[in-house]
Parts: structure tokens; sequence; C-alpha cells
């Protein structure tokens, strides 16, 4: 997912997004984590840490830079009020869904994560529980993708060991996903990667100086990215040249 731009999300070089996940499942807190294999269970963790109890909690399937402790450690820190830095983050795998990118530029100049349905796909995601302010500042972080419930049964969260629950969100991007102009969805890679292939679809393409914005170093692209104007032209030209596909989750919601 993306991230809006303050203080503490420059710390955080956009070259390297989604930036690293825990190497296991967990807490965080503060800025700690605890591996949920040093843990009795994540209700007796977060009991300890006086949180409030999973029970309580909303569960979200985060991909991109929200499976981070470290993005989501700031999201919380930059919210207007008060935040509980106590956040449980487990392995899980979701199915029917795939991920790619989203068809815009964060504000941070990179180009965010985006899930799509893909029957039969399984896809390895993080899964955090959020306790209601958590949620709000997550949300509040979150412009360009809305948060949907899906269909446990339409698309089976397995977390863990072999949990299923019935009840999680997902965010997912207002503005389509990237594809290659011929139907096909561009996978999901890293920021210099997907600069390099969006510069040979976008042969010709100009912002200033007739060179597409995507060729180059890539912390020149970078860069270049970061500024609003080609952010709204990259959005715009996304569109126009047939790059952004509208994602439909119909008979993948929760009613």
């Amino acid at each position: 997912m993306g991230m809006t731009t303050s203080d503490n999300s420059t710390e955080l070089d956009p070259l390297l997004y989604p930036w690293d996940a825990p190497e296991s499942s967990g807490v965080m807190d503060g800025d700690s984590f605890l591996p949920l294999e040093l843990a009795v269970g994540l209700d007796r963790a977060l009991a300890e840490a006086d949180a409030a109890p999973l029970d309580s909690r909303s569960m979200v399937v985060s991909i991109g830079s929200n499976a981070s402790a470290d993005v989501m450690r700031r999201k919380f820190a930059a919210y207007h009020r008060p935040v509980s830095p106590v956040l449980p983050l487990v392995r899980g795998q979701l199915h029917n869904i795939a991920v790619g990118h989203s068809a815009h530029v964060s504000r941070a100049g990179y180009i965010a994560a985006a899930p799509y349905p893909l029957l039969g796909e399984c896809t390895p995601v993080w899964v955090s529980w959020l306790d209601e302010r958590q949620l709000l500042a997550l949300d509040e972080t979150e412009p360009n993708y809305r948060r949907i419930q899906l269909n446990a049964e339409a698309c089976p969260l397995q977390v863990g060991h072999g949990e299923y629950p019935e009840d999680f969100s997902l965010f997912t991007s207002r503005w389509g996903v990237l594809s290659d102009g011929d139907g096909g969805k561009l996978p999901f890679l890293d920021q210099p990667a997907l600069f390099g292939l969006l510069a040979g679809i976008a042969a010709g393409e100009c912002v200033e100086d007739g060179e597409s914005v995507f060729a180059g170093p890539p912390e020149q692209v970078i860069e270049q990215l970061g500024k609003p104007s080609v952010q709204a032209w990259a959005k715009d030209w996304f569109s126009a040249a047939g790059l952004a596909t509208p994602v439909h989750f119909d008979g993948l919601c929760a009613e």
C-alpha cells in the first residue's frame, strides 16, 4: 500500500519500497518486535502489553508497505491522536487474489502495491489485527485506496498454521492496477525493475525533455516522480495509454 509524506516517512528510501517485513510472525511493540515463537500466544502477548485483545480488533490483510513494522510505526506516530504501538503481524496465504501495482504514483515517488482478483492464485501476505484507533490511523494514510471486506469463501485466508478467519478486509486501489496495455497485468516488482519495464512501454512519452520519465538511473526517476506535477502526469498517462486496468471485486466482497 501507500504511505503519506511526513517527517517520519522521509527516513525510508522510496527506492526500497515496500521495505522489510518481519522475519517471522510476531507482535510489534514500539521499537521492538517479539517473534511469535517467543510468545505464548497472541492473546497473552497483547495482555502483557496492556493492549486491546484480539476479539476487539479488526483483521486486515497487509500487502506492500503495510507489512513493514517500520512503516506501521511511522503511520501510527503521525496520527493526530495517541495510537497504541502494539500490533500483531502474522504470516498468511490469501487465495484467488494476486498483487500488482496501483496505477498512480505515491506522494513519496514510488508506485505502490495493489491487489486484484485472480482465480487459482495463492499469495503470501501478512495479517494484522488493529484496534479501533489504529484502524482509523491506517485508513487516513490510504487516500488512494478503499478498504473492502472480502468474502472468506470466495477468497480463503489461511493465517498461521491453519486458521481460516471469516471476517477480514483488504485495501484496493481506487485507480486500478498497471497493465502492459494488452490486457496483461504487470507483476509486483521492485521499483528499479518496474521503472525499466515502464520505460520500455513509455517510449516516446515525455514530461519535459522528450524522454520517458521512467528512463535513466532509478535515483533520478524517483526524484522526478516525487514532483506533484509528474505524479499528476503519470496517473493521467497510465489511463490515457490504457495501462490502468480497473479492478472489480464483484462477488468477492462480503455482503
